[in-house]
């Protein structure tokens, strides 16, 4: 099939090589003149990994494998810490934290230069019965036999195809950066969340020096975006190393990225379009998966047009139908946490670690197709 992708970031890449593995003529649309390979670090989780594997993709030199992840409270006491080398055992993948910018150029090198169309904007999608034509900002259209919206939070495809209303604001925002540094916690293999009234803040080591860092505070639009001083302010006092983080940071360093989260339709396209990613899914960071869901999405409908012969609406809703509980279950769990943010920590005693390393099984496990073996087209060829 001719397969239109719209959105040239990691879930395009990522849908863009499944398919084309499977013999399907595939081209990428990305309004920008290049990859936008800026943002600051990816966490991905088990399921994530295996998604890539699946894909046929490889994240070997890059990023750093993470072994635990801990999370303690402002006042420095430890809340739980979950044992990310067991996970790993148990659901057959690791957990690895990877620079944006190396995981979309490690997925763009999977890929032929000439499918790439830069340059090219998106501006609206016309289905028919034996084709569709996505229309582009500069007068030109181009044919094909399905589109794939992975046009990010803002999709051209969604407004086109399904109408409503954009992603949300949930009133949360996070300021982040992917900076080199001399902690020894950019240095090791261990992931840090801690929590306080204030806000949270997070750091991850992601491979050679280079530290990913977060600081989730609450946000309205129309307020001020904070710099290095107001988070030297707010979170004075924090456990170490934040206060040695901040000081080693400027505001160069600083990245704004509010929170959103979109309603998660029951059908995600049209007879021959559909979604990955934030064009169907976006969600808060609260849980880390946005990343790992849009690659189970490319998997598992890579998988699905894998059987298609001629009319492709039986596949791409089977694809939605197999995905939606999962991405969906995720999605509020990640909107359920970022919510819980907003009140005082309760006084909790601290989890024991197998309760902890447990939990982070299960959970990935329940929102995942990939590491739940449900990723087996269920419509077969001809059924059309």
């Amino acid at each position: 099939m001719r397969v239109l992708v719209i959105g040239g970031g990691i879930g395009g890449l990522a849908v863009a090589k499944g398919l084309l593995d499977r013999g399907h003529r595939v081209r990428v649309y990305e309004h920008a003149d290049r990859l936008r390979d800026g943002g600051a670090g990816v966490t991905i989780w088990s399921n994530g990994t295996a998604a890539l594997r699946g894909l046929g993709v490889s994240l070997e030199g890059i990023g750093r494998r993470l072994h635990s992840l801990r999370a303690m409270t402002a006042g420095g006491r430890l809340l739980w810490e979950a044992d990310l080398d067991e996970v790993t055992e148990r659901l057959g993948s690791p957990t690895v934290e990877v620079p944006r910018s190396e995981l979309l150029n490690r997925l763009a090198a999977t890929l032929p230069r000439e499918i790439f169309r830069f340059g090219r904007k998106c501006v609206g999608v016309r289905e028919f019965a034996d084709h569709v034509i996505a229309d582009f900002a500069d007068g030109d259209s181009e044919i094909g036999d399905v589109v794939i919206g992975a046009d990010g939070q803002r999709s051209v495809v969604r407004r086109t195809v399904l109408g409503g209303e954009p992603a949300r604001l949930t009133g949360w925002a996070s300021w982040q950066g992917l900076t080199y540094s001399d902690l020894p916690i950019a240095h090791g293999y261990r992931t840090l969340n801690i929590a306080g009234r204030e806000g949270h803040c997070g750091l991850i080591p992601a491979g050679g020096g280079l530290l990913h860092w977060w600081f989730d505070m609450p946000w309205e639009e129309g307020r001020p975006q904070l710099t290095v001083d107001d988070l030297r302010s707010v979170f004075s006092g924090w456990p170490e190393p934040v206060e040695a983080l901040l000081e080693s940071v400027t505001d160069e360093d600083l990245g704004f990225f509010p929170h959103i989260r979109h309603q998660v339709p029951k059908v995600w396209g049209g007879p021959r379009t559909t979604l990955i990613g934030d064009a169907a899914h976006a969600m808060p960071p609260a849980v880390a998966q946005a990343a790992n869901q849009t690659m189970e999405d490319a998997w598992l409908l890579s998988r699905a047009l894998s059987l298609v012969d001629g009319w492709p609406e039986p596949m791409l809703r089977d694809y939605e139908r197999q995905r939606r509980p999962r991405v969906a279950k995720v999605s509020r769990t990640a909107a359920l946490t970022s919510a819980q943010r907003r009140t005082p920590l309760q006084r909790i005693g601290k989890f024991p670690r197998w309760i902890a390393t447990r939990s982070q099984v299960i959970s990935l496990r329940s929102g995942s197709n990939v590491l739940s073996g449900l990723g087996r087209p269920s419509v077969r060829m001809g059924m059309a």
